[in-house]
């Protein structure tokens, strides 16, 4: 789901993933909760914005698009650079996915 700029509040077990980057808009945050993430750690995940129309409320589905998320494994050389590294405190209000990848 994609909601506006503040109004969904990310609680202190979400994970931020990275960001959607769109020509001419700030980039989007995505977040997953860490439970979810204990799962996918291991997964490359790609979002795209592709015409169509979703279910749901998010954001996009007024504008005649959705999301549609494509998956794969991490390769080994992927998986050597995103293992944690101690690089000092983080934000306490934002918790990153290299801080939970195994």
């Amino acid at each position: 789901m994609c909601y506006p700029d503040g109004e969904f509040i990310i609680g202190s077990s979400d994970v931020r993933l990275g960001a959607l980057h769109v020509d001419g808009i700030e980039p989007v945050p995505v977040f997953m909760s860490a439970s979810q993430f204990k799962l996918w750690r291991h997964t490359h995940l790609t979002i795209d914005v592709v015409p169509g129309r979703g279910s749901g409320f998010s954001l996009e589905a007024p504008e005649g698009v959705r999301f549609l998320v494509r998956s794969r494994m991490l390769t080994d050389d992927e998986r050597r650079v995103l293992d944690p590294v101690e690089v000092g405190p983080r934000h306490a209000e934002e918790r990153h996915a290299d801080d939970l990848r195994e």
